[in-house]
């Protein structure tokens, strides 16, 4: 085994670590690797090629929060600069489709936007108001609000508000069950704005130090601290003054497990006890896309946002009116639904029509949903899940014709010209990758983000240390938060060396 000297050893060539490595060089560091175990650079930010070379990012596409995002600022001055265009606002009013009912925004007798900006702000209320307010799941919120103000809604609004409330869902990536009432509403700081795409921002950055810093295709095994930190890889032995640590939050708890894993990283000493206590207080979701690739556009491109929801309750209402008490109605309510069928979750479906002119649909879903689809075997099994929810789809944008699936398929004949012909499936693998094991960093019902995120920012200890969206609190699960958490170790390490 090869001993390498180097001065700092970053492992993960996500975002963090790319930007960590950038501006370690800009300082003037300039003996640094760069170890990612896959095959390739960007972590969860990853572009692909699809039918006719369409490109889609299958994991980040937003610039979020843009009155305060210095990465999208960036973005800005180098799209004016160059005369093209680096992403595209696409916040729209969306479209909410009720398998039973269809268009429900913009409902004059139901006026669920307006309920729901309501119940928003009456979860906000109880839990800001008040000191020491236990939580809950968002689903228990969600019936919390219908029970208390039922006097107040019709019940129409009582039958679709949690439907239309589970949007949430496809924000923190896990189902209303997993997800924390505190932790599950919050103000953005500005729009969003979707990107075209990543690859362009993750070259950039990789771009900007040497390119023999980049070792792919290079699992760490272990980090050992000693004078300095040892990094041990397969092959090799990095001696060096510090190392950042730019791994998802899924992939470092591993190391709290005995059993060997891929992707496990062993630290000795191990992880010490308030990191080890922060994992105990932070989860990770698993927001998981499906890219449904068309021949043409057949269908409406008015806005780019699409929501279709989950089958609602014809009884609830009677249910809510009826309970004695609340801990009557809430044990009637909540139920688990072991099995997984259509309509069962929320789907956010991305118009890429309207957006960048590509006849593509994104279609955004959460855990448990996400594993159940990332692990089917194929993908006619893929289409014949979302097959109803498709047509629903295609009949409430102003497209009477079903969709005719013909992927894998020479001789498919549409019988309609303006028939939707399906002609390619992508689905993630986010939660099966083991380098990923998820999507981003969620608060389950009594957690509590800052407990990890504090604990991460001090790092094991003053050379071991820790980048990444889960490591920081403005942006956190974002790109722009795991940018800025590289930055901010890079400039730690360059005030001590």
């Amino acid at each position: 085994m090869a001993i390498k000297d180097k001065t700092v050893v970053i492992i993960g060539a996500g975002i963090s670590g790319l930007k960590a490595a950038s501006k370690l060089y800009e300082e003037g560091v300039k003996n640094c690797v760069v170890l990612e175990a896959r095959d390739r650079i960007g972590g969860r930010l990853h572009t692909i090629q699809g039918y006719q070379g369409r490109k889609y990012d299958l994991g980040g596409s937003w610039h979020h929060d843009t009155l305060i995002n210095r990465l999208f600022a960036e973005e800005a001055k180098l799209a004016l600069q160059e005369g093209k265009p680096r992403f595209v606002f696409d916040d729209d009013s969306p479209i909410y489709i009720d398998g039973e009912r269809g268009h429900l925004e913009s409902d004059g007798y139901l006026r669920l936007e307006v309920i729901l900006d309501e119940f928003i702000k009456f979860v906000y209320l109880i839990f800001n108001q008040n000191l020491g307010v236990p939580d809950c799941s968002y689903k228990e919120m969600v019936h919390r609000y219908i029970y208390e103000k039922r006097e107040f809604l019709t019940d129409g609004q009582i039958r679709y508000l949690p439907q239309l409330a589970r949007f949430m869902e496809l924000w923190h990536g896990v189902d209303w069950e997993m997800l924390s009432g505190r932790d599950s509403v919050y103000d953005s700081q500005g729009r969003n704005a979707f990107v075209l795409h990543y690859e362009s921002v993750i070259n950039r950055i990789a771009q900007s130090f040497p390119q023999d810093w980049l070792q792919v295709s290079t699992p760490v095994k272990s980090i050992k601290r000693s004078k300095g930190v040892i990094v041990t890889t397969d092959e090799d032995e990095y001696h060096c003054d510090y190392t950042i640590v730019a791994i998802p939050q899924s992939v470092l708890e591993l190391s709290l497990h005995d059993e060997d894993q891929p992707g496990k990283i062993s630290f000795q000493p191990p992880l010490n006890p308030r990191i080890q206590e922060g994992f105990t207080k932070s989860h990770f979701g698993s927001l998981g896309k499906v890219v449904f690739e068309f021949e043409k556009c057949t269908w409406s491109d008015a806005t780019t946002r699409v929501v279709v929801l989950s089958h609602s309750s014809d009884h609830i209402a009677q249910q809510v009116r009826s309970a004695d008490d609340w801990a009557t109605f809430w044990k009637a309510a909540d139920h688990h639904e072991e099995s997984i069928k259509p309509w069962d979750h929320p789907l956010f479906f991305l118009n890429l029509p309207r957006s960048t002119g590509v006849p593509s649909l994104v279609v955004l879903m959460q855990a448990p949903l996400t594993q159940y689809i990332e692990s089917l075997p194929n993908k006619q099994l893929v289409f014949e899940f979302f097959e109803p929810i498709l047509n629903k789809f295609m009949a409430a944008m102003g497209c009477s014709q079903p969709v005719i699936n013909a992927i894998d398929k020479t001789d498919v004949k549409s019988p309609n010209a303006d028939s939707p012909v399906l002609q390619g499936i992508i689905v993630t693998n986010w939660s099966s990758d083991p380098y990923s094991r998820g999507a981003y960093t969620v608060c389950f019902p009594g957690d509590d983000a800052i407990d990890m995120v504090t604990a991460m920012m001090g790092g094991q200890d003053s050379r071991i240390r820790f980048a990444g969206e889960h490591t920081i609190l403005d942006g956190a699960g974002c790109a722009y938060g795991a940018w800025e958490s590289g930055i901010r170790e890079a400039e730690y390490i360059r005030e001590r060396l």
